[in-house]
């Protein structure tokens, strides 16, 4: 709190600037309105009898009120005015106020009311006794009583102040985010090798496998897949850990797609859920999470028995298994060297889903027994300084940063990051319904 205070405080000339600027405009708006006078009178009701004059009551009273207020009262008296009509703490006088454009015509137009309140009263209560009478003639103030310049100028201070004050947050207080590809380049030293457009189907459908071929989530994990491939041929990863900065970034869904995008060209694919404190995996498959890689670790059950398949030929899963009070000690251990050693003999690709680098220490680990690491980057969410801090944390134990995988990106601004889906079904149905050129096509 005290660094945003200071923070506002040294912006001092926005602050100054915008509330020099809400009082202009006020006093512009009260310019352009018209002065109005208040006319005032009183009036006294109550019930005269045998025993002298009485109080006919607060009801009855805050009802002859009520009436002096209305539209009525007011028409047959030719005020056009507006008209309040109150009723004194524990009396029986109304008090009247008419509102013109001058203090001579709001004292005609209370004289008018009152006078024909008075005659109302007298028609409407027949010999019932009850009466009005006068007991503060008409009169007007000679200075306008709206509008109020100290109201006006004051409210306009107050909101001037305020939008400088929220002008100076969005100016000092407001995190840059990951905006752009250079953004992730430059915090990062390493290229972005895919961006995962916004899809308001990702909730029900999470699954690569769940998508119809032409998606362009699909596409967006072929062209990840292909940059991944072609990332090093000299020397290709057998071992990718797969995290982020933080928890929200879609870590668990990028790895999931990723490993359906590299079973399905015929790769035998091994995905780890390496996250042993808010595993995902298991839910996003519908496989069982009670033995996996804890169980595997600790030498209850061997790899081949924990391992589970799925339904996308060539990709199987090895879940987290039940969750250790020691994540980072476990993780630590020769066991689980030999273990990620061994299966990547087994598999030809081995993916791990590792927990956000800046929440815990497991995924740095984790990088650290891979062959490199993809960070994935929420499009204007991740902040550049929590970027940066992840990869620090990779570069600390000698991890490799592969990538970066930007999700989340508006639709509109594909095209800043590479193709898109420009060459989805349309684009081929396209090219296919144009008419060939005269002399036929070229033979190869």
């Amino acid at each position: 709190m005290r660094h945003t205070l200071i923070a506002v405080a040294r912006r001092w000339p926005i602050l100054a600037a915008a509330t020099l600027l809400g009082i202009g405009l006020a006093a512009l708006a009260v310019t352009f309105q018209t002065p109005q006078y208040t006319g005032t009178a009183e009036v006294l009701v109550q019930q005269t009898g045998e025993t002298g004059p009485t109080s006919p009551g607060a009801r009855v009273v805050a009802s002859y009120a009520a009436a002096l207020e209305g539209r009525d009262l007011a028409d047959e008296a030719g005020v056009d005015g507006s008209v309040t009509a109150t009723v004194a703490g524990g009396s029986d006088v109304v008090a009247l106020a008419v509102r013109a454009d001058s203090a001579d015509e709001a004292r005609a137009q209370a004289a008018a009311l009152t006078d024909t309140f008075v005659a109302w009263v007298a028609e409407q209560a027949g010999g019932s006794g009850l009466t009005a009478t006068v007991v503060s003639s008409a009169a007007a103030d000679g200075s306008p009583t709206s509008p109020v310049w100290a109201w006006y100028l004051l409210s306009g201070a107050a909101a001037g102040l305020l939008l400088g004050i929220l002008v100076a947050l969005a100016r000092s207080g407001a995190p840059a985010v990951v905006g752009t590809a250079d953004d992730a380049k430059s915090l990062t030293d390493a290229p972005v090798l895919g961006t995962v457009a916004q899809d308001p189907d990702m909730s029900q459908h999470p699954l690569l496998s769940q998508l119809e071929s032409n998606h362009p989530r699909r596409e967006s994990m072929r062209i990840l897949r292909t940059n991944l491939q072609f990332l090093d041929v000299d020397a290709p990863q057998q071992v990718i850990t797969i995290t982020s900065a933080l928890p929200g970034e879609g870590k668990s869904t990028t790895s999931a797609s990723l490993a359906i995008a590299l079973a399905e060209t015929g790769r035998r694919v091994l995905l780890i859920d390496g996250d042993l404190r808010k595993p995902r995996l298991d839910t996003l498959f519908g496989l069982e999470r009670t033995v996996g890689l804890t169980t595997t670790l600790v030498g209850r059950v061997s790899a081949e028995s924990a391992i589970q398949s799925t339904r996308t030929a060539g990709l199987d899963v090895l879940t987290t298994g039940t969750l250790p009070p020691n994540p980072s000690e476990l993780l630590q251990t020769d066991a689980m060297l030999n273990l990620v050693g061994q299966l990547s003999q087994s598999y030809d690709l081995v993916l791990i889903d590792g927990p956000p680098l800046l929440a815990v220490t497991d995924g740095a680990l984790l990088a650290a027994l891979s062959d490199g690491a993809l960070v994935v980057v929420r499009h204007g969410r991740t902040r550049l300084d929590e970027l940066k801090g992840a990869a620090e944390r990779l570069h600390a134990v000698g991890a490799r940063v592969l990538g970066t995988v930007i999700t989340m990106t508006p639709r509109r601004s594909t095209s800043r990051y590479g193709y898109g889906s420009g060459y989805g079904p349309e684009f081929f149905a396209r090219e296919t319904a144009r008419p060939t050129r005269r002399g036929g096509s070229r033979r190869r």
